[in-house]
């Protein structure tokens, strides 16, 4: 019995590792297509998140690219009516009074140093972290003017051939007829989410957290907290 109870322990922690692994591979994904009458939006941890069309008004609820659910981005003509009966129920409940705490704000300026760096290093490592999976662009356009169009298209030569692995991924096509403007576009940014935990625990390790904790709650007028 022993034996059979080390054995279904084994195997349960091995499945969790394996489970916590496979999370930790997926990705927070934002895509977005953009063209003549297609403008979409999806967000979410892998292929599972939330795809909205705003050209047509509706969405969709995703789970392993497998849609399961119908969205309208439409207001329902209903909707006003049920938040303005919300509101007045709000307003007749009697407000609650609040318990006046006093906090230290010259202990919060000294953290502002600590906190904007650690803060603006973490966003830092986010942007760094950024996998852009894909990214294109197709672009027509000119001006009333064909020397300005002109100067448009040197300038885009120029760009292209300083970084043309990342200028390349948009492709600029004059209009020398006058001034338009049409395009598609195309592009997925994802962040893994090991990464996101790796960097966030970094983060939390060098905030003063309890500072915090105690300039967040602050302390009772007139008396202190135990």
């Amino acid at each position: 019995m022993p034996t059979v109870y080390i054995v279904s322990m084994y195997y349960f922690l091995l499945t969790v590792f394996v489970i916590g692994l496979a999370i930790l591979s997926l990705r927070l994904r934002v895509r977005f297509v953009i063209g003549p009458g297609k403008k979409s939006l999806f967000a979410g941890l892998g292929r599972t998140g939330v795809e909205l069309d705003f050209a047509t008004g509706s969405g969709r609820i995703k789970f392993a690219g497998i849609g399961i659910k119908q969205l309208s981005l439409t207001q329902d003509d209903s909707e006003p009516e049920k938040e303005t009966k919300d509101k007045e129920r709000t307003k007749t409940r009697p407000p609650k009074e609040k318990k006046q705490r006093q906090r230290d704000w010259k202990q919060g300026l000294r953290l502002l140093p600590k906190l904007s760096s650690a803060i603006f290093g973490y966003l830092v490592s986010i942007l760094k972290s950024l996998i852009v999976e894909e990214l294109r662009a197709d672009i027509r356009g000119g001006f009333d003017s064909p020397d300005m169009t002109g100067k448009a298209f040197g300038y885009y030569q120029a760009a292209l051939a300083a970084a043309p692995h990342t200028v390349g991924r948009v492709h600029y096509t004059p209009d020398w007829t006058g001034a338009s403007f049409d395009g598609t576009a195309r592009g997925s940014i994802a962040l893994p989410i090991y990464k996101l935990l790796y960097h966030t625990i970094s983060t939390l390790r060098v905030l003063p957290l309890r500072e915090l904790m105690k300039l967040a709650i602050g302390k009772k007028r007139g008396g202190q907290d135990g």
